[in-house]
């Protein structure tokens, strides 16, 4: 017996372009959505990279084969905070 594959939604790129897609069928888009909305609304006060965030655990809302696989959800305070902590994230 095999296991069905969570074939969508996916986050692609396409190398050279700068571009990245999201795609997915009408429904599994909006369980993306759905997800984020639920992922928003339950995030819990937590220190992410030093800094007072909330977070929300968000696994599995993408397709096995998509290219970005998230883990947390992290609701920042204000635009400068998420800018700081993307840096944070990615070591600049």
């Amino acid at each position: 017996m095999t296991k069905e594959r969570n074939a969508g939604p996916l986050i692609t790129a396409q190398t050279g372009w700068e571009e990245a897609f999201l795609i997915g069928t009408e429904e599994e888009l909006l369980k993306l959505a759905e997800n984020i909305v639920k992922a928003v609304k339950s995030a819990k006060s937590d220190d992410f990279f030093g800094e007072e965030v909330k977070t929300s655990q968000f696994y599995g809302v993408t397709g096995e084969f998509s290219e970005v696989l998230f883990d947390w959800l992290v609701v920042t305070k204000d635009r400068e905070q998420t800018i700081e902590l993307a840096h944070k994230v990615q070591g600049l």
